[in-house]
């Protein structure tokens, strides 16, 4: 198999989109946007262009309006390099946007040059074993663990009974959950999403309990979806990593960095 070039990553990174079930949806020109009221760590605005500097300003406001109209207090834009003008971070910061983030773009080529399957070479822990989610019961202990790991509020109960929603859906039109648990025992201590699009698989959420971290965790939940995804037809796993914590360890298993997206966030009330 050909390997996928840094063009063809990047136009899977600026296709891909995230946002709960319950958000709020408003595409312009400018930006495509989902807010989830109550929660603006979970209000993005991605692909945000300008024909120029001087345009700048006005895309923000036109911005700030939306997210508050829909409900939203705040916002993150994500920025790759391919968002336009070059110079936005600066201009985001000089509007009052900070940085929230960094990531790296890693990709992991899961068939070689003769089209022959090929895994990371995460061995697997003692104790730990990695499953796809299969049960709402599962599915609602996913969610309460997220919250927990990434120290975000736990999901309301119209947020759940979305989640539940598209949960069903997803069983029923494809057979799969796209979440996954590490356990230890009956305990769950990870967790890791996954979204097939095409040849894509997008890799998401990864998490562990700290008292679980540095214990091979992580990487179990790597290689177990990169097990599914090849089953299911996938090319490549896509990876947006933290710089310093999961970035470092997917790069020292072979994944390939493509370059760097970066988000900035503004809050404006309660």
């Amino acid at each position: 198999m050909e390997p996928w070039s840094d063009e063809q990553v990047w136009a899977a990174v600026d296709a891909w989109r995230w946002a709960p079930p319950t958000s709020r949806h408003r595409r312009t020109d400018n930006y495509d946007l989902y807010v989830t009221p109550g929660s603006y760590a979970l209000t993005y605005a991605y692909g945000l262009h300008a024909r120029d500097e001087g345009e700048v300003p006005r895309v923000l406001r036109d911005l700030r309006s939306d997210v508050e109209r829909l409900g939203g207090s705040g916002v993150r834009v994500q920025w790759t390099p391919r968002d336009a003008p070059a110079e936005l971070p600066q201009l985001l910061e000089r509007e009052g946007y900070r940085a929230a983030e960094e990531t790296e773009v890693l990709v992991w080529e899961l068939r070689d040059a003769e089209d022959r399957p090929q895994l990371p070479a995460f061995p697997p822990p003692p104790g730990i074993s990695v499953r796809e989610v299969r049960s709402e019961e599962e599915y609602s202990g996913y969610h309460r663990l997220t919250a927990t790991i990434f120290g975000d509020p736990a999901p309301s109960a119209e947020s759940l009974e979305g989640f539940l929603k598209a949960f069903r859906e997803r069983i029923r039109r494809s057979g799969h959950s796209d979440r996954y648990l590490a356990w230890s025992g009956i305990v769950p201590v990870g967790l890791g999403g996954l979204e097939l699009v095409d040849r894509v698989a997008r890799f998401f959420g990864s998490g562990v309990l700290p008292e679980y971290r540095r214990r091979g965790v992580y990487g179990s939940l790597v290689r177990t979806r990169c097990v599914d995804a090849l089953a299911r037809g996938a090319e490549i796993a896509l990876v947006t990593a933290r710089v310093g914590t999961s970035g470092p360890v997917l790069k020292a298993h072979g994944f390939r960095t493509v370059g760097s997206v970066r988000v900035f966030e503004a809050r404006w009330s309660a």
